[in-house]
């Protein structure tokens, strides 16, 4: 058979997404020898012996004579709201045709047009894991099914010579085998996406841990379409902010309800929200906004939040008038700005409210975090998830010592909380007299109890690239950098940090990783803080820091060994080492070979700081079992 493909999207007003059903129908038509074609024109289509059409959205144009043809099929969600009817098993489950759309962007590219707008066609795997949600949301197209389920393995849609994966499915976390899948993904080596979504209200600590921790391509995509699920959101956002600090955007539904000013003060209202929480929003706009008066104050909102490299670092009144300077004529203003001017002269009190909001103003997760602690707030405790007076609980000695001593090492609680203005945590007493007397505790602790905490863990932290130790001195982040932070009362640069510690004749580069290095190993064991300020980082005091500082060397270097445990592969190696002899490379897998050499060189740096310093038997017998074997 002769078989025609039509990807009606794509003859319309094109699309950046390749029609996955299509190449489902294209991979097994051509696995029963059917010669088959992607459709460039209606033109000259009465050659085929079967044609099918799919469109996703319903305003793509589709010529009506084309529709009554005796041998088309069609399908789609821009034909039928819940997508038509399924695909036979046979091809639902069959590998996607990924070159079915080949022709086609070899010509686009040979135009000159980009390659990168049609990336999706070149560099992805597709396809579904699950089915299903049972949400069913009036404004979505998902309402086929009532629940989550196992849809295909991975293996079933994955090509090899593709470097990325990307899902479509509808409601991933509602599946109950989700970290099954995950296992899936991650074997594959292949980073991978869910480009629907993530439904953010059913993350849990477990699921919020686990996706942080993935082999995760481009932004995390979460939604927040009613400003009613306001409180829900954000609880979601706090927990998700305990674990991760990669790019995290939200589409933000609007127009839907309604087109009138409180839609107007719903969407801005959860831009201030996103923007608090270090997140970005990504405004889609239902079909009903053209009818609205404030259409093109809806346009302008998607041009601002959709394009980060404004939304960061300009407000939307910056923003219209940065639109008005590159205007053609002076002497008329364009559509943004004079949306602005006609909203602020009709709704001055919203526009005050709102129109000067910023980003990097209002983001409270601006302090970077991941290097010695996962709390990062500015000013009030948006991330913790403990009751209140956790230190003065534990000040008063109503928590126990095991428990305070499993939550500081898994970095569940953070010193530097007592720090922040509006903690919950904040004491009268002062901060460094907490820290004073939280270092007798740690020096007191023997090493066993120290070790015997570490195992009643709730939720260790995996051990990934960014948290294994890497520096060139141990005595260069327990001594060094702390006396730079502290002796001289100054924030430092990483540049200015290496230049300290012994970078004078190295170029700016390998300072500024020398010093990186150095103080994020400092950071790791609570000794200074680093934030980043722009796109810069600065390193500074840290609450455990400043009274560590003041300690005799002697003191300095017993508590800096326990400090060590804070290290998750630490943690995870001296725990295995119970069981028997482990191999420190098998916790480095996941690294480069020449990487994995120098860092297991660090990794055994740190175990043999710690047997000197110990003087316990159990802990220099875990050490030496994790020391001598080599393969």
């Amino acid at each position: 058979m002769k078989i025609g493909i039509i990807d009606a999207d794509l003859l319309d007003k094109g699309t950046r997404h390749p029609n996955l059903a299509l190449m489902k129908i294209s991979g097994y038509h051509k696995s029963m020898n059917d010669e088959v074609e992607l459709i460039s024109s209606y033109k000259d289509i009465g050659q085929y012996d079967k044609i099918y059409m799919s469109k996703v959205f319903t305003f793509t144009k589709v010529p009506q004579e084309i529709l009554t043809l005796p041998n088309i099929e069609i399908g789609g969600t821009g034909f039928f709201e819940d997508g038509g009817k399924d695909l036979p098993t046979e091809i639902e489950h069959h590998m996607p045709d990924y070159t079915l759309y080949q022709k086609f962007v070899e010509g686009k590219i040979a135009e000159g047009h980009n390659r990168i707008r049609y990336s999706d066609y070149l560099d992805y795997s597709i396809g579904f894991t699950t089915r299903g949600c049972f949400r069913k949301c009036k404004f979505c197209v998902n309402k086929k099914y009532d629940r989550a389920f196992k849809h295909s393995p991975v293996s079933e849609f994955i090509d090899e010579n593709k470097p990325y994966i990307y899902l479509w499915d509808d409601n991933f976390l509602a599946f109950n085998g989700w970290e099954e899948i995950l296992d899936e993904l991650e074997a594959t080596g292949k980073p991978f996406q869910f480009r629907q979504g993530l439904d953010i209200r059913l993350l849990d600590d477990k699921k919020a841990n686990r996706l942080s921790q993935t082999h995760y391509h481009g932004d995390f995509i979460f939604a927040f379409d009613h400003i009613e699920e306001r409180g829900i959101i954000e609880r979601k956002l706090k927990l998700w902010r305990r674990y991760s600090n990669k790019t995290t955007k939200l589409y933000l539904l609007c127009a839907y309800d309604s087109q009138d000013i409180e839609d107007i003060i719903h969407t801005f209202e959860r831009i201030k929200i996103l923007m608090s929480y270090g997140c970005l929003p990504y405004i889609m706009r239902y079909d009903d906004y053209k009818t609205s008066k404030f259409r093109t104050l809806y346009t302008e909102l998607a041009r601002w939040c959709n394009q980060p490299q404004f939304f960061k670092k300009k407000s939307f009144r910056q923003f219209c008038e940065a639109n008005q300077e590159v205007h053609k004529n002076s002497e008329t203003t364009c559509s943004a700005y004079q949306c602005m001017l006609d909203f602020e002269a009709a709704y001055p009190e919203i526009a005050k409210k709102y129109f000067d909001l910023r980003f990097d103003q209002e983001n409270l997760y601006s302090i970077a975090y991941g290097f010695g602690r996962k709390y990062a707030h500015k000013s009030d405790c948006v991330t913790c998830a403990h009751d209140q007076n956790t230190w003065l609980n534990a000040y008063l000695e109503k928590t126990k010592r095991s428990d305070l001593l499993c939550q500081y090492f898994s970095r569940e609680m953070d010193l530097q909380c007592l720090n922040y203005q509006e903690s919950t945590c904040k004491l009268e007493i002062e901060s460094s007299k907490i820290a004073n007397w939280f270092i007798n505790i740690l020096l007191d602790a023997t090493w066993d109890g120290i070790f015997n905490a570490l195992q009643n863990r709730i939720n260790p932290e995996k051990i990934n690239k960014s948290n294994i130790s890497q520096f060139s001195s141990i005595l260069y982040a327990i001594e060094k950098v702390p006396y730079h932070i502290y002796s001289g009362e100054v924030d430092l640069s990483y540049e200015e940090m290496g230049y300290q510690l012994d970078g004078k004749q190295k170029n700016t580069v390998a300072r500024r990783k020398y010093g990186e290095n150095h103080a994020k190993f400092a950071a790791q064991l609570d000794l200074v803080t680093i934030t980043k300020i722009d796109s810069n980082y600065q390193i500074r005091p840290s609450v455990f820091g400043t009274s560590y500082y003041k300690l005799d060397r002697d003191k300095q270097a017993i508590l800096a060994a326990k400090l060590m445990f804070r290290i998750p592969i630490v943690q995870e190696m001296f725990i295995d080492a119970q069981e028997g002899i482990i191999y420190i490379e098998d916790y480095l897998k996941d690294l480069s070979r020449t990487t994995l050499i120098r860092r297991r060189s660090n990794i055994r740096d740190i175990v043999e700081y710690i047997k000197k310093y110990s003087g316990d038997s159990h802990i220099n017998e875990l050490c030496q079992k994790i020391l001598d074997y080599k393969k």
